[in-house]
């Protein structure tokens, strides 16, 4: 066993609200890997045991160095942390590090271990889940966070998964299709298993809280019910709350896609019809657009928008188009490459890249922190232009922390609810001028249209109060709200938060005991911070839209609201963190830009172009997952069946499973023979997979070892018997509407309930029923 300290970056990053906390990370799992990174970032001291075998440490891409070629993910998410290679180490071991700590300072804080893709190395004689959680009981003086692939409890608790089958199992792999062929394809990189990283750095600032009672606490997170909240939530939501109709951006009519530029393609989110005016203004507003002044109109005719404006975009070129729609109020963005990321004018001015150092001394471009800290200069007792006391560092706790959440559509609502679920005391502020989208528009509860009745409103809005009024006329009742605030969070657009006093900025100099948090889309300074975004904008600016692509290099529509969900759990876990950080924490002003998170979920993508002009050529594409052979999706004779394949032994199971004898040519022998002529083996594996049925063979893969799922739709998930067993669909009784059930939280203490969520808030708070 041997210590050393992983690669280091160039920058300090923000101010570390967890400094102080000790993290010992177990199973060298991507999930648990980019989990403590998170951490580490947020200023936590994260000793991990790496296991040299692990697949993503073979990872594409990679970079070759003096010492051979080096998968870029694993450099990326093991900066920063100190390294001990558990070759040498058994359970014994383990035991033993757990005891020592991370410094000699006596027991980790925080222990996660990543049993997705199953548990190898010091960790194999802990397979089994009743070993393993009696080995926890034993050995956890503080928090520990379990996550696994199913959860440890439940009907799949002991079946493991990849970012494939995990994608497969929660619905996401099936929401997005490839174009030419119609199967299902993977979002980009590591999508799965980071949104997965996302819920469990979180879900560790919880269990940290929780263990503050004198109690060891154990939380077990499903890293399926993890993607699940951070996918496609919307489509789930219309069979949850029998909304009908479609889901996703195309619900509101068009222009709601990607447009042909002649440098590449422009996406147009226009979902309200001032944003329609400012698309008409843009286009010197032409007599055939005065037809689709309404958004009826948009929904019935959205072949003749989306030709009409194809035309025009087919003039400019990709950023000309941006900055023109953009000038006049639409949310668009160009589809950008890592390559063009790198060159981004937003990204530099805020100072959102970084230097990663390579094993042989080459450094490589990552974007570094996800969020920027906003300076405020104390002076004596008061903040600098304040008039606040500075209360100094304290201690404070997720139960009964007073947020206000003055925010709009879905991103840093969602944050709110998560805290909320969480046992903070969460107030939306509801402007009665300007409500939020959500709130009154559809689609709505049993069709039934009212203002209490919005299913996504509902959807991201559970376990918080509502407080509604005129913010510009009641402006004493608005500061003595915030005055019992210990955390004001905002989306409402620079001017406007301004105006109102909630900007950050401007809130933690008059408040400088509060945490004061910004959310946008692209910062709160810079050339683009005027710009208006929704997720699908982000997802085609930050790398996933060029990225997420057919074997021919066709990118695919990707219509779910993916980056707003992963910011809501992002700005949450940086609210948590303050909350529970070890020393305490003063005040602070946070800048959270929603594009800077984005861009960093495809960080091995953008450091290996900052390394090779030629690196778009060496990355997986379509469902490929280097070095897993196969790895991919094949049709069975009742719909799909998604697989990985880890090494040789799994894959004689396969062929044997199977019975196909053209599977057995010596030519696939060893992996990396197979991942050579993937081609010729994916063929042979359609062919032997079509007279199948999806959910047969699936189960009778995994009985043997191998990683595989049917191919699940988004509206097939709330009947999902493995769901079921654990409640994660959890019930809430509403005034309006009843008993329903909505998307919970994806860990929970171990052996117990799914934690409980609040009914979403009526608009008239103070009333007894809406």
């Amino acid at each position: 066993m041997t210590g050393a300290q992983g690669p280091e970056a160039s920058s300090a990053g923000p101010a570390g609200f967890l400094a102080g906390l000790t993290i010992l990370e177990l199973g060298d799992g991507i999930a648990g890997s980019a989990a403590t990174s998170l951490l580490a970032g947020l200023g936590a001291e994260v000793t991990t045991v790496i296991d040299p075998a692990s697949p993503h440490r073979q990872a594409r891409p990679r970079t070759s160095t003096n010492a051979g070629p080096v998968s870029l993910l694993p450099v990326i998410l093991d900066r920063g942390k100190r390294i001990v290679r558990g070759n040498d180490l058994d359970v014994a071991g383990i035991r033993a590090l757990l005891a020592r700590g991370g410094d000699s300072r006596g027991p980790f804080d925080l222990v996660i271990v990543d049993r997705v893709e199953g548990v190898r190395g010091p960790l194999a004689s802990l397979r089994d889940i009743p070993t393993y959680t009696s080995f926890v009981a034993g050995a956890n003086r503080g928090a520990w966070l379990s996550i696994s692939a199913f959860g440890l409890s439940g009907a799949r608790r002991d079946d493991i998964a990849t970012e494939i089958t995990l994608a497969a199992a929660s619905g996401m792999l099936a929401t997005v299709r490839d174009a030419s062929w119609g199967n299902p394809l993977k979002l980009a990189g590591y999508q799965s298993l980071l949104n997965c990283a996302q819920a469990a750095a979180l879900a560790s600032c919880h269990a940290v809280d929780l263990a503050r009672d004198g109690e060891p606490a154990h939380l077990d997170l499903s890293a399926v019910e993890a993607t699940i909240a951070m996918g496609p939530t919307l489509e789930i939501a219309t069979v949850l709350l029998n909304t009908g109709g479609p889901a996703g951006a195309k619900r509101y009519g068009a222009p709601a896609s990607f447009y042909r530029c002649q440098d590449g393609q422009v996406r147009i989110s226009a979902m309200e019809d001032h944003q329609w005016r400012g698309v008409v203004a843009a286009m010197d507003s032409p007599d055939w657009a005065e037809r689709f002044a309404t958004t009826a109109a948009r929904i019935e005719y959205p072949e003749e928008i989306d030709r009409r404006i194809g035309e025009w975009t087919r003039t400019l070129t990709k950023t000309r188009a941006e900055t023109l729609l953009q000038s006049h109020g639409v949310p668009a963005t160009a589809m950008y490459s890592p390559a063009e990321t790198l060159e981004s004018p937003q990204l530099r001015h805020r100072g959102s890249f970084e230097s990663v150092r390579l094993p042989d001394g080459q450094e490589a471009t990552v974007v570094g922190a996800q969020y920027r800290p906003i300076e405020v200069e104390r002076t004596g007792d008061v903040a600098a232009e304040g008039t606040g006391p500075v209360t100094g560092r304290r201690g404070r706790s997720l139960r009964g922390l007073h947020v206000v959440e003055a925010s709009h559509v879905l991103a840093a609502p969602l944050a709110g609810a998560l805290l909320g679920a969480m046992g903070a005391q969460v107030t939306k502020l509801e402007d009665l001028r300007r409500l939020d989208m959500y709130r009154r528009r559809g689609p709505y509860i049993d069709q039934v249209a009212g203002g209490e009745r919005s299913a996504y409103f509902a959807l991201v809005n559970h376990s918080k109060r509502s407080v509604a009024f005129d913010l510009e006329e009641s402006r004493e009742r608005l500061d003595a709200l915030l005055a019992g605030a210990d955390v004001v969070i905002e989306n409402l657009g620079g001017r406007r938060a301004t105006a109102l006093g909630l900007a950050a900025g401007e809130l933690v100099k008059r408040r400088p005991d509060v945490l004061a948090v910004s959310s946008s889309g692209f910062g709160q300074d810079g050339p683009s911070a005027s710009y208006r975004a929704y997720a699908y904008n982000l997802q085609a600016s930050c790398c996933l839209g060029y990225l997420t692509r057919n074997e021919q290099g066709e990118q695919a529509e990707i219509d779910l609201p993916w980056a707003d969900l992963v910011s809501g759990f992002a700005l949450a876990t940086i609210v948590a963190a303050w909350a529970v950080g070890p020393r305490g924490n003063d005040g602070a002003g946070v800048d959270f830009a929603m594009a800077d998170l984005i861009v960093a979920h495809f960080n091995e993508f953008v450091a290996a172009a900052s390394l090779s002009a030629d690196s778009d050529a060496h990355v997986d594409r379509a469902n490929e997952m280097f070095p897993y052979a196969p790895n991919g999706v094949y049709a069975t004779e009742d719909g799909w069946i998604a697989l990985s394949v880890a090494d040789d032994q799994q894959f004689a199971q396969l062929v044997k499973i199977l019975g196909s004898e053209p599977l057995g040519s010596p030519e696939f022998a060893d992996a990396h023979a197979r991942f050579e002529r993937r081609r010729v083996l994916d063929a042979l594996l359609a062919d032997a997979a079509a007279t199948w049925n999806a959910g047969t063979l699936a189960r009778d893969l995994r009985t043997v070892g191998v990683a595989a799922e049917q191919v699940v739709g988004p509206r097939q998930l709330p009947e999902s018997d493995a769901l079921g067993s654990r409640d994660f669909f959890t019930s809430v009784e509403h005034p309006e509407w009843g008993r329903r059930r909505l998307i919970g939280i994806p860990w929970r203490p171990f052996g117990q309930p799914a934690i409980a969520l609040g009914a979403p808030p009526c608009l008239a708070a103070e009333a007894p029923e809406c």
